[in-house]
């Protein structure tokens, strides 16, 4: 089996019985993947011939020819297997099962062999060249010009070259991606032994914490807590883009192009989302360098020297900053001397936030401006600014980094190998840009035991399948997620018209090992939202490793739609969130979580944001622990409401949970060990008593009147039935958490967004008065706990407090007349019933197993009952934590 892959002995225990999917009503569904064996069996290996028999001496090359070998000789009656035999299987097509003539068919590893789907070409030792062994007339040669610079003896030393042009390699393209750009697949990776190398980079590495500052390059660091050298930083942003606090509704950035950020325009029209071409062509980055860059004006090689000709196409921004260009798109540079400069630099990292990546790419550079091309998502700001230069050919020194030249079609690859050597090691270029497994409308396949890697998109994506079982699989290299369970809409995250489409149902993926991934592990799309219909897939017993190397929001495991679950999984060491919650009735239980949220600000391990309508979603007996920066174990952002936290280990954070302005958050019978608080808030009161719309107000709204509101003529509206059907079964009790308590949240039938009484459009700065009599005044708005603008019903209760702090209130004041706001003013349960042993010992807390006895400080301060409950439900046995000598053996990996 593939290293890494065993998981404790539950998960053995599971991987050997026949899975079940239970539905919203308690039946179970019939066992997923246990009939292999019983129908027409087919064999493959990589030395078979596709026009064989498909028997076992006699078999097929390909697990294509399998697959057709079987194509509607199958069902649930009579499951086929296609029975792979060890070795590797080199795809240049994604595999493709689609509908009923495909389903039913179980494609396994034969008998525990080491079976690897690639999409990998490989590099072999004998199309190496060794930089320094090449004559001047071979270095002469066109395809080779760039080798110039690599100008010093320390540059050159130890760097092989490898021509993919004349191998027939397609050498791919670098892409702008980013938070909230549409994903485009990466550009190839090249791997070595299984590892992925580093495209080379200024500067080197990815392991600076705190005030360290060696592997980046920052503006002033302030927001970083670094001593920033003033590396990049941002002239004339005032005269470029406007004040920074109008910069989301200037209409200058791209962020402020999408249609949340429009809704107070006076024309209709001007109110849609840009295309993302026209976003792209907005007003670029400029830098001033400054620094470690001016040190031998090291910048100067990573672009030509040239002031870019401007191409202004007129649109402006809105209101006051009508006269702010931002259709301001640089020409390409063109002639570049690819002898003397870069051709096709990034700056890729943090640029207008500490929670969203993004790149542009340099264009050229005049005195110590540095011009880009792209414009960054976010107003660029000098106290965030975060990045690497990257894909810089003149940067190429240090082992493990490479650099593919594809200026003018010279398509050469230049690496500098551990050692010095390319022989004896098993190279080979990501270059494949499909899924490896693509099923579409089928029911009941299984893929078992198989090795699946390299692919510039995803291992696994399912559209419309039914009772898929993905077990004991690796997943590993690439460039976007292991597993898509469904598909997203082209929309971004923050707008109320994104979901997931085609998720299908029952689908299951267990017992895996997904790690490497320049994206994220398990998409778990599913269930109908207007509906409530669950979806009810899952990823159970898995170990997700290393992943959102390029992209951030790409967690672990997405949860969208209904009735989904991530459960009993190990996930750690991401730079980024673990798990988002888009949706309802959905469960993130029994976890460990370690290792996460490194490199990135305002965010949580588990996040969930802006939708006052994802109910019924639980995050329980979870372990928690080396939580990065100042973020949360569980992040509730933008008014989302009816959230359930209960029963988690939270240790070594800053912080355990964070309620942002939402309604009926409960957090209880949770323990923090050396965290410096349980919790903290915000609430929308922050911007002042005339501080409307409040902020994202747009979107909340919008998603509160998709299912909970009928609002005639609103884009976003649902229908009395969706009303009705939200009220009975949010109100009804029957729907149940994990211990069986109710999903109740009656109190929808009261909540409101504050409008004028006479139009019914939503409360404004210009109708708001303290006294007012429209409908718009302090008791309405920012007062009655039934306004979606006020936090109540939340609840923090009953927390073990070991080595850390207490919950910080948020508070917000209000003159004419006075009041002060905390989030217990509405809510008499926050921060209520502590126990705070000095020590684990005297809590009587057992890390090792998560259980309590009976006899410390935390059984006389709650009681036996409490313990027992808490060791019946959060036994380490229950939670997704591998055992000392698993753990012993990922560390060593």
């Amino acid at each position: 089996m593939h290293a890494g892959r065993t998981l404790r002995g539950l998960a053995a225990a599971a991987a050997a019985a026949a899975m079940v999917a239970t539905t919203a009503g308690g039946a179970v569904a019939a066992p997923l993947g246990s009939a292999a064996g019983r129908g027409p069996v087919v064999y493959v290996a990589p030395d078979g011939d596709d026009t064989a028999a498909g028997t076992k001496d006699a078999p097929l090359r390909t697990i294509e020819a399998g697959r057709d070998a079987l194509a509607g000789r199958t069902s649930a009656a009579r499951p086929g297997t296609v029975e792979i035999r060890g070795g590797e299987y080199v795809l240049d097509d994604a595999i493709d099962l689609e509908g009923k003539a495909n389903s039913w068919v179980t494609y396994r590893a034969y008998g525990g062999e080491d079976v690897r789907v690639t999409g990998a070409h490989e590099l072999p030792a004998d199309g190496w060249q060794r930089l320094s062994e090449l004559d001047a007339q071979e270095l002469a040669a066109p395809a080779l010009s760039s080798n110039a610079r690599l100008d010093t003896p320390e540059l050159r030393d130890g760097v092989w070259v490898y021509d993919l042009g004349a191998a027939g390699v397609d050498p791919g393209t670098l892409y702008k991606n980013g938070f909230n750009w549409l994903p485009q697949p990466f550009a190839p990776e090249l791997v070595v032994d299984g590892e992925t190398q580093t495209l080379a980079e200024y500067p080197n590495g990815d392991g600076c914490t705190g005030a360290d500052d060696g592997c980046y390059l920052y503006g002033n660091g302030a927001k970083w807590k670094v001593d920033g050298q003033g590396d990049l930083t941002q002239p004339d942003l005032v005269d470029r883009f406007g004040e920074e606090n109008d910069w989301a509704v200037s209409g200058t950035t791209p962020r402020a192009q999408f249609e949340d950020k429009k809704q107070q325009l006076d024309d209709p029209a001007q109110r849609d989302t840009w295309s993302q071409d026209e976003m792209r062509a907005m007003t670029p980055p400029l830098y001033e360098v400054g620094g470690r860059l001016l040190d031998g004006d090291r910048y100067q090689r990573w672009a030509p020297e040239a002031v870019p000709t401007i191409e202004d196409r007129g649109t402006r921004g809105f209101g006051e900053y009508a006269d702010v260009p931002v259709q301001a798109d640089p020409a390409w540079i063109d002639d570049i001397d690819n002898t003397r400069y870069e051709t096709e630099g990034w700056l890729s990292g943090y640029l207008g936030n500490n929670y969203a990546n993004d790149m542009v790419r340099m264009l050229s550079w005049s005195g110590t401006t540095m011009y880009a091309k792209y414009p960054s998502m976010y107003w660029p700001r000098d106290d965030y600014t975060k990045v690497k230069a990257v894909n810089v050919l003149s940067e190429l020194d240090a082992e493990g980094e490479y650099y593919i030249d594809r200026y003018d079609d010279n398509d050469v690859l230049y690496f500098k190998p551990a050692g010095d050597a390319v022989a004896g090691k098993q190279i080979t270029l990501r270059a494949f840009d499909d899924n490896l497994f693509r099923l579409e409308g089928t029911t009941g396949v299984t893929i078992r035991g198989l090795s699946l890697s390299d692919s510039l998109v995803s291992g696994v994506q399912l559209l419309d399948a039914e009772r898929t079982l993905i077990d004991d699989v690796e997943i590993s290299n690439v460039s976007m997620d292991a597993v898509r369970i469904g598909e997203t809409t082209e929309s971004i995250t923050a707008l109320p018209d994104y979901e997931t489409v085609r998720g299908g149902h029952d689908n299951v993926v267990r017992n895996s090992y997904l790690h490497d991934l320049g994206g994220g592990g398990v998409l778990l799309g599913g269930g109908d939202r207007s509906t409530l219909e669950r979806g009810n897939n899952v990823a159970r017993n898995n170990e997700i490793a290393r992943f959102s190397q390029l992209a951030t929001y790409t967690p672990a495991g997405y949860l969208y739609g209904v009735g989904n679950s991530f459960e009993k999984n190990y996930v750690h060491d991401a730079p980024h969130m673990a798990v988002q919650i888009m949706g309802n009735d959905m469960k993130v239980n029994g976890n460990y979580f370690a290792d996460l949220v490194t490199n990135a600000g305002d965010q949580g391990v588990v996040y969930t944001g802006r939708d006052y309508t994802y109910l019924g979603n639980e995050v329980a007996y979870n372990f928690f622990e080396r939580i990065g920066g100042s973020n949360d174990a569980f992040y509730m952002d933008d008014g989302v409401s009816g959230m359930r936290f209960h029963h988690n280990v939270v240790k070594d954070a800053h912080s355990g949970v964070f309620f942002q302005s939402g309604h009926s958050n409960t957090a209880t019978d949770n323990v923090f060990v050396d965290v410096d608080r349980t919790g903290h808030d915000q609430l929308y009161h922050r911007n002042g008593e005339r501080g409307l719309p409040v902020a994202n107000g747009w979107v909340v709204q919008s998603r509160f009147n998709a299912f909970l509101d009928v609002r005639e003529g609103e884009k976003y509206s649902a229908t009395p039935e969706d009303v009705a059907r939200w009220h009975e079964h949010y109100t009804d009790g029957k729907a149940r958490y994990s211990d069986g308590t109710k999903i109740l949240v009656p109190e929808i039938d009261d909540w409101y967004v504050p409008r004028v009484a006479a139009t019914g459009v939503d409360c404004r700065a210009a109708d708001y008065a303290p006294d007012a009599t429209n409908g718009c005044d302090r008791a309405t708005v920012w007062e009655n706990p039934d306004s979606l603008y006020v936090p109540a019903r939340n609840v923090l209760d009953r927390s073990v407090i070991i080595g850390g702090g207490e919950y910080e209130f948020g508070q917000s004041s209000f003159a004419d007349p006075d009041a002060t706001y905390r989030l217990d003013t509405w809510s008499d349960r926050i921060n209520t019933n502590l126990s705070k042993p000095a020590s684990v010992e005297a809590a009587g807390l057992d890390l090792a197993t998560l259980t309590f006895s009976p006899r410390g400080e935390v059984a006389k301060a709650f009681g036996r009952d409490w313990v027992a409950t808490w060791n019946r439900l959060v036994s380490l046995d229950d939670v997704g934590r591998p055992g000392q000598d698993v753990r012993e053996a990922s560390t060593s990996r």
